[in-house]
């Protein structure tokens, strides 16, 4: 049974997406959301934008164990569980149990506020992960290209703001400031432009069913900033009204994470690929 299911995450992580493979993914995470609901409610933590913006660590940690597989050096079995989408379910649950061990550090009066030592763990795994990517890039990799990820996140910072402007500005849509529609913006600008730069420059294909599609019509990668666009528009202005519903705050927060983690995460992991020749 266990060499079965092997087999069948080889074969996925070996093909393209399917609109099976699209929609199976998204059931992943509605269920990653409720385990993290019920587990948040359980144990009484409030899910709140302060535990939403510590987390944001983790979400780099995701990303950062994503290409540490890219590297080859993660040994049979075990790079399976740094893939797509397993990578982040083992990030979520290390993430809670980190976060459980800050509560208790609250609950106990050792430290002030839980999301010191929550963002703290965030960081330093972040960084360690990091320091072994910069290393291999540096003794192992043959294609660094610096200049490649500077350029690529000077591109995602320039249309995040054009965008953030524009629904604060023309759309008056004073709401834009909330720290996590920021984030949520930036993220998703980030991985149009890695994306982006990716296929045009550095042979990268695209394997999402869409975003394929689009780029095929097209027949330029940059539709990938037009796709962004007019998902996020609509998306941020459902939220905020989801948001205003009565009870909903809890889940509105966690959808804001479901959305942040499906553009920061890629879009960090290709800009990283991209820079140290991973």
């Amino acid at each position: 049974m266990l060499n079965e299911l092997y087999e069948w995450i080889v074969e996925l992580e070996g093909s393209t997406y399917t609109v099976i493979q699209t929609i199976l993914y998204a059931l992943l995470v509605l269920v990653g959301l409720y385990i993290l609901y019920r587990c948040l409610k359980k144990a009484n933590i409030t899910i709140d934008t302060p535990l939403i913006l510590t987390g944001l660590t983790y979400i780099i940690l995701g990303g950062l164990l994503r290409v540490v597989e890219d590297t080859g050096m993660v040994p049979e079995p075990w790079w399976i569980l740094f893939v797509t989408p397993q990578v982040y379910f083992l990030t979520m649950f290390f993430a809670m149990a980190m976060l459980f061990f800050s509560y208790q550090l609250q609950k106990n009066k050792v430290v002030v506020s839980y999301t010191t030592p929550f963002m703290l763990g965030g960081i330093i795994s972040s960084l360690i992960t990091a320091g072994f990517l910069v290393w291999f890039g540096i003794t192992q990799a043959t294609d660094v290209d610096l200049g490649a990820g500077i350029l690529v996140i000077l591109i995602a910072a320039a249309a995040a703001v054009a965008l953030w402007a524009i629904l604060r500005y023309i759309f008056r849509w004073e709401y834009v400031n909330q720290p996590l529609y920021i984030v949520l913006i930036a993220g998703h600008m980030l991985d149009a432009s890695a994306t982006s730069y990716a296929l045009a420059f550095k042979g990268y294909i695209e394997q999402h069913v869409l975003g394929g599609t689009l780029i095929t019509l097209t027949g330029t990668p940059y539709v990938m900033f037009a796709l962004k666009i007019v998902v996020l528009i609509p998306a941020i202005w459902v939220l905020e009204k989801f948001r205003k519903e009565p009870g909903m705050d809890s889940i509105w927060h966690l959808v804001l994470l479901a959305m942040i983690v499906v553009g920061l995460a890629p879009g960090l992991r290709d800009v990283l690929r991209m820079a140290l020749g991973i």
